[in-house]
């Protein structure tokens, strides 16, 4: 990209007035590499209480069922862990076509 803003069209009905900027490779991994802040929003917005919520969700394990991961790894260590490829095909097209409950 050489910053000629001549070759960039409308998007969604705005127009780039100013060129692009060209990033440093040093630039563009930092900024890669660099967390997203989130700006404080007043606690009234439901979008604010949201962030929060998926701020702390993003902090927690996912819930595991222990037992049943042992179970699934004795069954395979030992054999005995059937697959049954009919059940595993119906409940693929039942999910691709929408009949998943």
């Amino acid at each position: 990209m050489s910053g000629d803003s001549s070759k960039i069209g409308p998007v969604g009905g705005i127009v780039r007035t100013t060129p692009l900027r060209s990033a440093t490779s040093e630039t563009a991994a930092r900024a890669a590499h660099a967390p997203t802040q989130l700006a404080a929003a007043p606690d009234s917005l439901p979008a604010a209480r949201l962030i929060r919520l998926a701020g702390s969700l993003a902090t927690q394990a996912p819930p595991v069922d222990v037992a049943r991961v042992a179970s699934l790894r004795n069954a395979i260590a030992n054999g005995s862990y059937g697959v049954h490829p009919a059940i595993i095909a119906s409940a693929m097209i039942d999910f691709h076509a929408g009949g998943v409950e």
